[in-house]
């Protein structure tokens, strides 16, 4: 890490001495400005692809508040549907956050590289050093503020002559590395860490120097707080047309806009953003706020670049998004005029049939009762197959297909069927109002699957009904309600447990009696 940061303090010095040979005042400013103008030409398409992500996100703000109107309740949906609409539009979160928090890194690789310039700058020793100041100290000069910054504070000292023969006397062999600073800047010393309380450095500094540097970070900070609006500013004006523009504005004079977690968070980045740079600017010498304010103005300048380089695409994009939402929107309408056709004709049906007779259902044969599960009222006390000679001797042979009722059996899976298909109607009809088309597209599957199988159904009792005509029993073989109204009563008692049941209880109920028999 030292390495690289002496290569970038020896590109940064041979910078200043270009200025300082060419007796350009405010060389070590200059420098400075020429050093953020390259690293921000280095890093352009790093941020280009950073802007171009944000302003993807940004162009999601208006869908991603639709889902939080739907799902504002249940948050785990909620991330769930916001994950979904990021990967069908191919868009990272955090790819516009990373690439905004590369010039953290810079920024304090330059403040060591400012705060220590003969270790970075000149390439001196931290023993070499520390004898130098020794020397210096020794030889009745102080230094003033923070320990930290002696050696800054040194190195704009050398052009003393005194000072400058004590520090060669002191490491003579890295005499030819010493070079002098010139920190001056409108006459304010960059070198030095700007105070709060600046009226306490009115006798070491001077006024105006006190008062500069006072105000240097407030006008740092007031920069980076326009930049970021201007930031945003460029996102919205990129991805929401004028009259979404307009709108907005009537909604706020009518009533406020709720803002989506996303705005918010926006919004707070806004405030934190300027003060981090405020706290930097009285933490840090006056040449690291040289530094953040050519930073911000550059940025400025870069994002319009990156606007208008990316203008014509996002347009492209917003008209291929429209027509694909037109599109579903045009299926959805579709969708809704045939469930509305289809219960007109359903209505027309109930009242063209309203009034007839139905044809008379022939009952389901009684069921046969294990009477010996039974305890008092209790029919299955012991249980539906309780037989007390299961384990201690021969039971007598039954036939199993005599005790299936194959017509009741039958009549259980024909209620289930009809369950589904209203649940599965209800369904569709929820998706729809909500205008989930994947949705509506499963339960059309469902329903496909639902109507074959009833068709199925039905053609199996047809032609299980056209292979037994002729063997019918007549009414009278139909086993009289007085021969066993107890059996008839539990099996009608079965019947309505499978209606109040779910799917899995029903089909366990409707196979329970012919267990029974």
């Amino acid at each position: 890490m030292t390495q690289i940061l002496q290569w970038i303090g020896w590109f940064l010095l041979q910078i200043y001495e270009f200025f300082e040979s060419a007796h350009i005042p405010a060389a070590y400013a200059l420098s400075l400005v020429v050093f953020t103008l390259i690293v921000k030409l280095v890093l352009f398409p790093l941020s280009y692809k950073g802007k171009k992500s944000m302003m993807r996100m940004t162009a999601l703000q208006g869908r991603m508040k639709q889902l939080e109107a739907q799902y504002g309740n249940n948050r785990v949906k909620y991330q769930e549907e916001v994950q979904k609409l990021y990967q069908k539009e191919n868009v990272s979160p955090m790819g516009g956050c990373l690439w905004s928090l590369l010039p953290l890194p810079i920024l304090m690789g330059l403040y060591y590289i400012i705060r220590r310039p003969m270790l970075y700058m000149m390439s001196i020793p931290n023993d070499a050093i520390q004898t130098a100041l020794e020397a210096v100290q020794n030889a009745g000069f102080t230094f003033s503020g923070n320990v930290a910054y002696q050696e800054l504070q040194l190195s704009g000292m050398l052009n003393n002559s005194e000072i400058l023969s004590v520090v060669q006397n002191a490491i003579p062999e890295y005499a030819d590395k010493l070079h002098y600073i010139n920190f001056d800047f409108l006459g304010i010393n960059l070198g030095e860490v700007p105070k709060l309380m600046f009226w306490n450095s009115f006798d070491t500094l001077g006024v105006w120097c006190a008062v500069g540097l006072f105000l240097i970070p407030l006008a740092v900070t007031a920069l980076n707080f326009w930049y970021t609006r201007f930031s945003m500013k460029t996102n919205q004006s990129l991805t929401v047309t004028q009259e979404e523009t307009k709108k907005k504005k009537k909604k706020k004079k009518d009533e406020p806009e709720k803002k989506s977690s996303a705005e918010r968070s926006n919004q707070m980045m806004m405030w934190l953003m300027p003060l981090m740079y405020l706290w930097f600017g009285y933490s840090m010498p006056a040449g690291m706020c040289v530094y953040m304010a050519v930073n911000a103005l550059c940025t400025v300048g870069q994002d319009a670049i990156c606007v208008r380089m990316m203008r014509k695409s996002f347009l492209e994009m917003q008209e291929q998004q429209r027509l694909k939402e037109e599109q579903e929107k045009a299926e959805l309408a579709a969708r809704k005029a045939e469930i509305a056709e289809r219960r007109r004709l359903q209505e027309e049906a109930n009242k063209a049939n309203k009034g007839k007779k139905r044809k008379k259902q022939i009952k389901a044969p009684q069921k046969p009762v294990n009477k010996a599960g039974r305890i008092g009222i209790r029919t299955y006390a012991l249980g539906r197959d309780y037989d007390p000679d299961r384990y201690g001797g021969v039971t007598p042979y039954r036939d199993p297909q005599e005790i299936i009722d194959e017509q009741a059996v039958e009549e259980a899976y024909k209620k289930k069927r009809r369950r589904k298909a209203e649940a599965v109607e209800q369904a569709m009809e929820q998706a729809v109002e909500a205008g989930d088309l994947e949705a509506v597209k499963a339960l059309e599957v469902e329903q496909a699957a639902l109507a074959e199988a009833e068709e199925a159904a039905a053609e199996a009792e047809r032609e299980a009904g056209a292979g037994t005509a002729g063997a019918d029993a007549p009414e009278e073989s139909v086993p009289a309600e007085e021969d066993a109204p107890l059996s008839e009563q539990v099996f009608e008692d079965i019947f309505e447990e499978t209606d109040q049941a779910g799917a899995e209880d029903e089909d366990e109920d409707s196979s329970g009696p012919s267990k029974d028999a």
